[in-house]
């Protein structure tokens, strides 16, 4: 295969660029917030843009089987490159414009969801939440509920005794409602991992976002690195899977080269 130059995102921090996929064998991590047609976010889609871009990601990547996920000691690696479609904080878009999406596409997706939020209601839809009983309709097709926490605090910046309370009350709360597997999910708000690290269940899976490193999940399964497709830069996105499959064959990558960047670009 050969060798390709990392797409450089413009206007996105260095630290944030989503270039890096996964760690050479494991599964390629995609996360997203929203899919709604007047939402501006960098991970907001439209739902024309999600439905284009996860078409052009299964080219080159077979949909990851989430369920696979709360096996406990199953296997987690596959054996050809796969991706795991994951969402964050449990917008109601999602069931609304997402799920209908994956279902035409064959892709069962991992849900991580504030407990302590769902079921308000909102005309803005960045306050407009899934209720349970939209949750309970996305496990029922296959989709899995994970922890987000219950309120969403940057657990970074929190104390010791607020990290605990919301990440294990979130856990307790998928646990009671969609049982021990699911509940092994986790994903950290904003991507910030605390230090103390929060208290996670040895055999517990938890996601960061680009501001984790690329590690195989075996090293570091409290920290795995999701990726996204950047909203707003659909030019890239052929670049970026093809970039992100030559990242799960192991092939080496040359780093943008300063042509490669925008005037004025973050270095």
């Amino acid at each position: 295969m050969s060798r390709s130059t990392a797409p450089y995102v413009p206007g996105i921090p260095a630290e944030h660029q989503p270039a890096t996929g996964s760690a050479p064998g494991w599964p390629l991590v995609l996360y997203f917030h929203h899919v709604h047609p007047d939402v501006r976010h960098y991970t907001a889609l439209t739902p024309r843009e999600f439905e284009q871009g996860l078409a052009r990601v299964l080219e080159d990547f077979a949909p990851y089987d989430p369920s696979a996920l709360t096996a406990g000691p199953a296997p987690l690696r596959p054996d050809r490159p796969t991706v795991l479609v994951t969402f964050d904080d449990g917008y109601r878009d999602n069931v609304v414009y997402a799920a209908p999406i994956l279902d035409r596409l064959g892709v069962r997706a991992v849900f991580f969801v504030c407990t302590g939020l769902l079921g308000h209601r909102s005309e803005q839809p960045r306050q407009d939440q899934l209720s349970h009983d939209e949750c309970d309709r996305l496990a029922a097709a296959g989709h899995l509920i994970g922890a987000h926490t219950r309120t969403h605090p940057h657990l970074d910046r929190s104390p010791e005794h607020l990290v605990r309370e919301e990440t294990l009350g979130s856990v307790s709360d998928v646990a009671a409602r969609y049982g021990p597997g699911p509940a092994r999910l986790f994903a950290y708000p904003y991507g910030g991992i605390p230090d103390p690290p929060a208290p996670l269940a040895a055999d517990a899976l938890a996601f960061g976002t680009v501001r984790s490193a690329a590690a195989p999940w075996t090293a570091a399964p409290h920290a795995i690195r999701r990726t996204y497709l950047p909203s707003g830069t659909v030019e890239v996105w052929d670049g970026l899977v093809d970039h992100w499959r030559e990242g799960w064959t192991g092939v080496p990558t040359a780093p943008p080269s300063d042509s490669a960047r925008p005037e004025g670009g973050t270095p």
